[in-house]
């Protein structure tokens, strides 16, 4: 819970923003799912020693809407981008819960407790972001029940406890070496661990629940065991705490606060014992836990609730305390921080939100008043005057404010639209209304014989003259020597805006134009390029003469010579300058109706001061301008207070901070992926990438780590090669550099970081960017390819030169094999004609044959003849002479005995695409013959629905031929074996196959016979 501590510096920040002398600034950005953050329920956070915030949680993509089922990852943010880690294998264990502790520079430590029992540490390296398993701690025996991890100086300790013993143990990225060990009093069932209380050279741990606790020493040895003896209250009564606060310094000595006493204890560290220190009840005597700023001024409590954490905020100075602000959080948010007071993380659901707490250089005072005018009175002390609240007198050191009561005799006196404040004789001070000139004692009492009537509300100071001017028309003079007013004469039309001086003559803005005036006379100039009506404020400054502002920003330097107005500088927002001074270093400070704006001459550099910068009102008011000429503060009113602030304090003159890659992506050709790499270890040492020529794209992420606000820093950058210098573009932090389609050739990436100010922070970044040439632009291919074309002309030559010699005997080798290829087809297909005449015959003698039993026998042969001059009909209409197609020898089979056969037999072939040589075909031929018509006569007398199934495969290298029907077969005793099976055993032996038949109830036949002939 101690950790929720400093979300209460934000809440606390803003009701101090006037009380303490340098305001505190807060800056919040939200981050979720559209952001990147892909966290759900967040387990731990915390930052390594890189500035990287690391998260564990579950993963909103896994099975969101699943109960347990959640992927559990690691994302790393640089303060604008959200990079995601996979967690090391845990063989499929359920994690319920983790966190991390820090090692060392580079190095972080996880620990992943499981949902069954027990858990496991790995050591991350921040650089390389390799996960490893510390084997050597997961391998512990199991009376190793409970370890907590503590730091001592540079080194990462461990103390484990198992039922009867402390261990002490250092871990060392994957080793684990123990120290010491200690027994306790008496075993302990479940011996859990209190956090930590280090005291600068010792460590104290102790039990939650029993009386056993142990001192160590930096180097992890047990020093000493804790006793009664070592607690002693101031009544004399020695005991052993249950719970020992977080402790904290005062003049050098440790104290805390523990269990329910009041008072907190003092630690002796020569004999490592506490003490109740006496009056010490109205510090911090809380039952709550409690965290200190490193500089101990500040102290936070903090006490859950139901559904809320109070936490309470003290200002310390020894043993005093000041209850600064008391608020409530919610609960189960996780929470960390970097700097302790500087940054915060709050972590609740899929939200993470973060803070930054910037001490602004900008003070506020009068804060809600309407300031016009400032005067300084001595040292670090000023009277200002407001519009309708009369005058303050404000110490700058002491950052206090007190209203100066004006007193005429007893009575006080409202004075207000005081436009300025000016010396008087004697330490007086003389100051204004629209009526009355009053001059004032060193106690602001009127001296009433020095106050006149006057007319008008502007006025200035020459010399020993009082100059006023009338907003309705006319300007008056008062001689403080002579104690007389006057009327300048003829100015009755000139309506004056502002007034100032170079010393010698008077020069004012007006409705008319400028107005220029010197020993009793005076012109008006107009002008073609400004408006009169624009002209706002005017100013003499030595280092630019006489500037003129307008209401829409512009501001115009005076020519004294040639009386015209030249531009010299335009505001980007167009807004009204009122106000305008020159520090000591000649940089120009614009008082506007959008914030304080700062102008660099030389370099023409413009740095725009907001709310974020501490400007509490960013409308300015007229005649609130004023330079302190000693110590060169500046002091600029507005409408709603009075901002105050020493020019070189708001330059930053630190600006160590480095801008740098937090990713580089692009085409990895080894692993032929894209490729995104964030691991330190590569982006520190990679100044170069190469984009292989059919992937010319890269992208790039950059951060300031350690910035207290990423989201204020600008980036510029711009990609420079041999034949270009282009210009500079601006993103901002979270924005990713990307470039797509680069032509061939070596490209520079520069980026330059800058903060709110403008101003660079660190050196310049740069990374080397080689795009490959498509390799048929290369003058390698070019050499390649006139050697393969030459090349290729003369082996053609060549070839053509061999193919005319052979041209001829191919024409008589193709005649020749023409006339044979004719001569075989015109055999086949007398062939074939012969086979189908002897078929003919046959038929002619069925037809005149009465013999049944001759009949069956010479419809027997023609079927075979039939087989065969299939066989020659495949021949002679295909083009190969030597092969034919098995599967269509097998149809055109079948198709024949379809129409030979009036029964309705339904034919299941499966037949793959192998040729037959003619060898093989005929023989096979015959045998499927004789396999057909066996079922169609024998086969089917009982059967409803005759089916013959034909499978024909290549199996490696054989030929695989399957038959069976699903007729019924009867063989009956001392039956002679028919001719068709003798012509099958033919056929086989012909095949040279391995022939089985499988006659039991029905007829299957296997035949496998080589594809070799």
């Amino acid at each position: 819970m101690k950790k929720l501590i400093p979300l209460f510096i934000l809440l606390y920040s803003i009701s101090l923003w006037c009380q303490e002398e340098s305001s505190q600034l807060i800056s919040k950005n939200s981050f979720s799912f559209r952001d990147g953050y892909l966290i759900s329920t967040p387990y731990h956070s915390i930052y390594d020693t890189t500035g990287w915030l690391w998260i564990l949680g579950e993963n909103k993509l896994s099975n969101e809407y699943i109960l347990g089922e959640q992927e559990i990852i690691i994302q790393r943010f640089d303060g604008a981008q959200f990079f995601t880690l996979q967690l090391p294998d845990t063989s499929n264990k359920k994690i319920r819960e983790g966190h991390f502790f820090k090692h060392k520079a580079n190095g972080l430590y996880l620990k992943l407790y499981y949902q069954a029992a027990g858990a496991e540490l790995f050591y991350i390296n921040t650089q390389t972001l390799e996960i490893k398993a510390v084997k050597e701690y997961n391998d512990l025996n199991e009376k190793f029940l409970i370890s907590k991890a503590y730091a001592a100086g540079d080194l990462t300790h461990i103390v484990l406890t198992s039922n009867d013993k402390f261990y002490s143990a250092s871990l060392d990225e994957l080793t684990v070496r123990f120290i010491d060990s200690i027994p306790f009093e008496r075993s302990v069932a479940k011996p859990l661990l209190a956090d930590a209380i280090t005291m600068d050279d010792f460590t104290l741990i102790k039990l939650q629940t029993e009386k056993e606790g142990v001192f160590l020493n930096k180097a992890g040895k047990f020093t000493k065991e804790i006793s009664e003896s070592d607690f002693k209250a101031s009544n004399g009564i020695n005991f052993f705490p249950q719970v020992i606060h977080t402790p904290f310094k005062v003049n050098d000595d440790f104290y805390t606060y523990v269990d329910n006493n009041k008072n907190a204890f003092k630690f002796n560290s020569n004999i490592k014992k506490f003490v109740e220190e006496p009056n010490t009840n109205d510090f911090l005597s809380k039952k709550k836990a409690m965290e200190f700023t490193p500089d101990f001024n500040y102290a936070f409590s903090t006490e859950v609730y139901s559904d809320y954490t109070a936490i309470e905020l003290y200002g310390l100075k020894k043993f005093k305390k000041e209850l600064l602000h008391s608020i409530e959080v919610k609960n189960f948010s996780k929470i960390t921080y970097n700097d302790f007071g500087k940054d915060l993380v709050v972590l609740h659901g899929n939200t993470l939100e973060s803070y930054s707490f910037i001490k602004s250089k900008i003070k506020t005072y009068l804060k809600g008043k309407s300031v016009r005018s400032i005067k300084k009175l001595k040292e670090n002390k000023y009277i200002v005057a407001t519009d309708t609240e009369g005058f303050y007198k404000i110490d700058v050191k002491e950052n206090t404010e007190e209203r100066i009561k004006i007193l005429s005799d007893t009575n006080e006196l409202n004075i207000n639209y005081s436009r300025d404040i000016f010396d008087g004789k004697d330490n007086n001070l003389i100051i204004a209304d629209s009526d009355s000139l009053y001059t004032l004692d060193s106690n602001y009492k009127v001296i009433q014989d020095q106050t006149i009537k006057i007319q008008g509300e502007e006025i200035i100071k020459l010399k020993d003259t009082l100059f006023t001017a009338n907003t309705g028309g006319g300007i008056y003079k008062y001689s403080i020597k002579e104690n007389s007013y006057s009327k300048i004469l003829n100015t009755d039309a000139i309506q004056v805006k502002e007034f100032t001086t170079d010393g010698a003559k008077l020069y004012a803005t007006s409705s008319q134009g400028i107005f220029e005036y010197e020993n009793g006379t005076f012109e008006t100039y107009e002008f073609e390029n400004v408006e009169t009506d624009h002209l706002l404020s005017i100013n003499y400054l030595e280092d630019y003469g006489i500037l003129v502002s307008t209401k829409f920003g512009e501001i115009y330097t005076f020519d004294t010579a040639t009386k015209k107005l030249n531009l010299f500088y335009e505001d980007e927002l167009n807004a009204s300058i009122v106000g305008m001074v020159a520090d000591n270093t000649g940089t120009l400070w614009l008082n506007t109706y959008a914030g304080i704006v700062s102008l660099e001459p030389s370099s023409k550099q413009i740095i725009r001061y907001t709310n974020k910068d501490g400007v509490y009102e960013l409308k300015g008011n007229r005649f609130s301008t004023y330079k302190d000429e000693q110590d060169g503060s500046i002091f600029m009113g507005n409408f709603r207070g009075l901002s105050y602030f020493k020019p070189d304090g708001l330059v930053e003159k630190d600006l160590r901070i480095q801008p740098q890659f937090t990713s580089i992506s692009f085409f990895n050709s080894e692993n032929d992926r894209w490729k995104i790499n964030t691991s330190p270890d590569f982006l520190n040492n990679t100044s170069e990438i190469v984009l292989p020529s059919e992937y010319r794209r890269f992208s790039a992420t950059i951060s300031v780590l350690g910035q207290t606000n990423p989201q204020d820093i600008k980036y510029r950058f711009r990609l420079l090669n041999s034949e270009s210098d282009l210009q500079w573009f601006t993103t901002f932090s979270g924005r990713e550099l990307l470039f797509a389609n680069l032509a061939a050739g070596t490209y520079i990436l520069q980026v330059e970081a800058y903060n709110i100010s403008k101003q660079k922070l660190g050196e310049r970044i740069a990374l080397k960017i080689i795009s490959e040439e498509v390799f048929y632009k290369t003058w390698w291919f070019a050499l390649l390819l006139f050697l393969s074309v030459s090349l290729t002309i003369l082996y053609l030559f060549y070839q053509y030169k061999i193919k005319q010699d052979l041209f001829a005997k191919n024409e008589i080798a193709l005649n020749d094999a023409k006339t044979k290829h004719t001569m075989m087809l015109e055999i086949h297909h007398r062939i074939k004609n012969n086979l189908q005449i002897v078929s003919g015959l046959l038929g002619l003698q069925m037809a005149k044959s009465t013999n049944k039993e001759l009949k069956t026998k010479l419809q027997d042969s023609q079927s075979r003849i039939e087989s065969i001059a299939g066989i020659h009909n495949l021949l002679y209409n295909t083009s190969n002479q030597d092969f034919i197609s098995i599967k269509e020898n097998i149809e055109n089979s079948v198709a024949y005995y379809q129409k030979l056969f009036p029964k309705n037999v339904k034919y299941h072939l499966d037949i793959d695409t192998s040729l037959l040589s003619i060898k093989q075909a005929t023989p096979f031929s015959l045998l499927l013959n004789e396999l057909i018509n066996n079922s169609n006569k024998h086969a089917f007398p009982d059967t409803e629905n005759p089916e013959i199934f034909i499978h024909f495969k290549k199996r490696d290298k054989k030929y695989v031929f399957e038959y069976f029907d699903n007729g019924s077969f009867k063989k009956q005793a001392n039956q002679k074996e028919s001719m068709g099976m003798k012509i099958i055993e033919m056929m086989n032996k012909q095949l040279k196959g391995d022939l089985k038949i499988e006659n039991t109830t029905n007829f299957k036949l296997t035949l496998l016979f080589s594809t070799n002939e």
